[in-house]
C-alpha cells in the first residue's frame, strides 16, 4: 500500500473528522490512518464502492451514525485519491 495514499485518505478523513468532539477521547486514534488503510484495502481487495467502504470502516471502528451528506461529499474527494493513487 502507497504510503502518500494512506496519508491522502487520512488527510480527507481529519478533514471531515467523523468523529467530532469525541475524536479527542480516542487514544490510537493516529489522525484516521487505521481507518485509511482499511478503506484503502476494502476498496482494492473486497471491490466494494468507495462510499461503501468508509461507511463500512467507520461504523465498525467507531459505532456512530453518519452524516449522509458529509459522508458522500467525503467519499468522492476519498474515491478521487485512490484513483489518482
Amino acid at each position: 500500500m502507497k504510503e502518500h495514499l494512506i496519508n491522502s485518505v487520512a488527510e480527507i478523513l481529519q478533514e471531515w473528522n467523523p468523529l467530532g468532539e469525541s475524536a479527542s477521547s480516542i487514544t490510537n486514534l493516529e489522525g484516521y490512518r487505521y481507518e485509511a488503510m482499511d478503506i484503502i484495502s476494502t476498496v482494492s481487495i473486497a471491490k466494494k464502492p468507495v462510499r461503501a467502504a468508509v461507511a463500512l470502516v467507520l461504523l465498525q471502528a467507531f459505532k456512530i451514525e453518519l452524516d449522509s451528506e458529509a459522508l458522500t461529499h467525503f467519499s468522492a474527494h476519498i474515491e478521487r485519491a485512490i484513483a489518482e493513487g
